[in-house]
């Protein structure tokens, strides 16, 4: 199997123009394609990451994009389809039968895309890719392998967390908690949300609780 870790960058990106104006970060993965008339439409799911106002804010300026036909939103997570001329060329998989997805795409407050793909053909791959520089992208291949899979990613329903408990984890994993060493205590995490320290640790713990399964289910040995 030949992978391809890729980051790009294009300014007229549906996700990425909106993570760099709002400092959001995206991820998710394009599910499906299907074409009507002259006009291909795109099925999106995606997970938003960011300050509560910020992420409102991403989401009221997408449902404005006339391109967007479909949208629903719970809390950070939104599903659109994306209506485009079937002659545009836009960067996916779906361009190619023989190419997939191997993890989600991230789309970071710069408005870098990190795509990580796979495909039985090298030559497939860097059609892809030379299709990529055709349209002037901004691209960076990090890495063009020929190697065995051992990590592939499968959408798989999510445990339910509430407002308090996904901002506590959020908060916990961007500042370090769960760094070794650690870099913060939950003391401080507890001060930044404005809450008491044990109610900081109750939002955590149950966060931890809930998706600890389908963490255990998915570890692998290495």
């Amino acid at each position: 199997m030949w992978i391809a870790k890729l980051r790009i960058r294009h300014d007229d990106c549906i996700l990425g123009s909106r993570t760099r104006k709002f400092k959001v970060t995206s991820i998710g993965v394009p599910i499906d394609k299907f074409d009507k008339g002259g006009f291909s439409y795109f099925y999106h799911f995606e997970t938003l990451y960011g300050k509560d106002e910020d992420v409102e804010k991403f989401v009221k300026d997408l449902r404005k994009d006339k391109t967007v036909t479909k949208l629903e939103q719970n809390q950070n997570t939104i599903f659109f389809m994306v209506k485009q001329p079937k002659k545009k060329k836009i960067p996916s998989t779906h361009y190619s039968k023989e190419t997939f997805w191997l993890k989600p795409v991230v789309v970071d407050e710069q408005g870098y895309e990190y795509w990580e793909i796979g495909s039985w053909k090298r030559e497939v791959l860097n059609k892809f890719i030379s299709d990529l520089q055709q349209e002037k992208y901004e691209l960076k291949i990090s890495q063009i392998k020929d190697a065995k899979i051992n990590n592939i990613y499968f959408p798989q329903i999510m445990p339910f967390l509430s407002k308090n408990q996904k901002a506590a984890l959020e908060l916990a994993y961007k500042h370090g908690y769960y760094d070794y060493p650690r870099q913060v205590e939950l003391r401080d995490l507890a001060k930044e949300m404005n809450i008491s320290l044990s109610t900081f640790r109750e939002h955590l713990r149950k966060a931890e609780k809930k998706i600890m399964p389908d963490l255990i289910r998915n570890v692998k040995d290495d």
